[in-house]
């Protein structure tokens, strides 16, 4: 394949922040006393930034919105590791092969930093790049632009794994090629519409599309 450099977006695709999030969202609708969003119309606004995805269905006091919200996520999160199965295998074999590793994620930096450090997946990835002010959110290609000066690698020799329309794009942007990560994605069709150079169903898809391993 000619790459040199995996970056993978993080939820839904590394790890798994939709089932507890579903439940962080209706538990906070309860206590603030706002419907609870239904998993489509969240799955459709999965992808925004974080801020923006609250403000979506809890209009009123932001700061009371994130408050109640951080609230029950650092109650819930930190129950059991959330890599999907295969993921650890997957990165270990990544570094083995010599590849170099990122994480780009609109996620903000209080949320996927101590989930990245927690999953142990710390010491298999290279460079993580989670939202922070300033950062221009993805499908924008900034920060994947940003990880490939700092690997010294050429967009061309550059992979971007992810789970939503937003990563495709912002591959696309970038120049750089593209992996579809269905195994848990919200947004499938959206996802495929914009096509993809390579398309997964499984975690395990990944290590055999790329041969890993057989060095």
């Amino acid at each position: 394949m000619q790459i040199e450099a995996v970056v993978f977006d993080w939820d839904l695709t590394l790890w798994n922040s939709w089932d507890v999030h579903l439940d962080l969202m209706e538990r906070t609708a309860d206590a603030l006393g706002y419907p609870r969003p239904t998993a489509v119309d969240l799955g459709k606004q999965y992808s925004r930034p974080f801020f923006e995805h609250l403000t979506r269905f809890f209009p009123g006091d932001q700061g009371k919105v994130v408050d109640t919200y951080m609230d029950l996520y650092q109650a819930a999160v930190w129950q059991e590791n959330r890599l999907y199965s295969g993921v650890l295998e997957l990165l270990r074999q990544l570094k083995t092969d010599g590849y170099r590793t990122g994480i780009l994620s609109d996620k903000r930096q209080a949320f996927g930093a101590p989930e990245l450090e927690f999953s142990g997946l710390g010491s298999l990835v290279d460079q993580a790049l989670f939202f922070s002010d300033g950062m221009a959110p993805k499908p924008d290609p900034t920060g994947l632009q940003e990880l490939m000066r700092s690997f010294g690698v050429a967009p061309g020799r550059c992979l971007f794994v992810g789970d939503s329309y937003r990563d495709i794009e912002c591959a696309r942007r970038a120049g750089v090629r593209s992996g579809a990560a269905l195994w848990a994605s919200v947004e499938p069709e959206r996802v495929l519409a914009l096509e993809p150079e390579f398309r997964w169903k499984r975690v395990e898809d990944v290590s055999l599309a790329m041969k890993l391993g057989r060095d």
